[in-house]
């Protein structure tokens, strides 16, 4: 099955391990699975070396029984050993190379160097606090109170052709995105729609799952206490 095909079905949950801040990744993993995860985003950091990130997923792909996905923080994250790759776009960047800039780098990259990779467009667009992930990309974040603004983001992602729109709250945001824009940003956008940041306990996941995204994603729980990951797991799959 090709990874679009796997990640438009039902609501499931990753889990995102950056390697430059988990040196345990194994462990992390081991959690994961064991909890019942439906794949593994690895990626994130500005840190990571291309020969780690290939010894990474490489070493995640002996245990793992689900799909392993590229969330490249910079062009060196880029292996084939990989499942997939989300190929962001940071569509709210007030600075134009995170939104085509690196892409067309990354493009060539591809083209030339990482043909087997899926590459899934996504529209990365950040909300409420925006983490470090908007800092580095000079981003303009959108408050959790105008959740029109969010999906007037995801509509322009789906007129202009994206496969999926990450609404990323940011690693470590002290929120995750509220269920109402949620809900305004899987209205407007009608194929995958992956949600993360901020999103630390069962009752936060189900509120999330309970308005249909395809994917959402727990990093920074998964960092700091990966036993809880099962409490995420749950609360997604009984919440629909």
């Amino acid at each position: 099955m090709k990874l679009y095909e796997y990640l438009v079905e039902g609501v499931k949950h990753f889990t995102l391990i950056d390697p430059d801040k988990s040196v345990d990744y194994l462990r992390i993993a081991k959690h994961a699975l064991d909890a019942g995860t439906d794949g593994i985003l690895v990626g994130g950091s500005l840190g990571i070396r291309e020969s780690q990130m290939a010894q990474v997923v490489r070493d995640i792909k002996t245990m793992a029984h689900v799909p392993v996905v590229l969330f490249p923080g910079s062009l060196t994250q880029l292996t084939e050993e990989a499942d997939g790759v989300l190929f962001l776009s940071v569509l709210n960047s007030l600075d134009p190379y995170f939104i085509v800039g690196a892409q067309v780098q990354g493009a060539v990259l591809l083209a030339k160097h990482f043909p087997r990779l899926e590459a899934i467009s996504t529209a990365y667009i950040l909300v409420g606090d925006g983490g470090a992930a908007g800092f580095i990309s000079m981003s303009r974040p959108i408050p959790y109170t105008r959740p029109d603004i969010a999906a007037a983001y995801a509509l322009a992602a789906s007129y202009i052709g994206f496969k999926a729109v990450y609404l990323e709250a940011g690693s470590g945001a002290p929120q995750p995105a509220p269920p109402e824009m949620v809900r305004a940003v899987r209205k407007a956008f009608p194929r995958i729609l992956i949600v993360g940041g901020g999103i630390r306990s069962g009752e936060a996941a189900s509120a999330v799952a309970r308005e249909k995204p395809n994917v959402i994603v727990t990093g920074t729980l998964a960092e700091e206490r990966p036993e809880k990951l099962g409490e995420i797991v749950k609360a997604i799959k009984s919440g629909l």
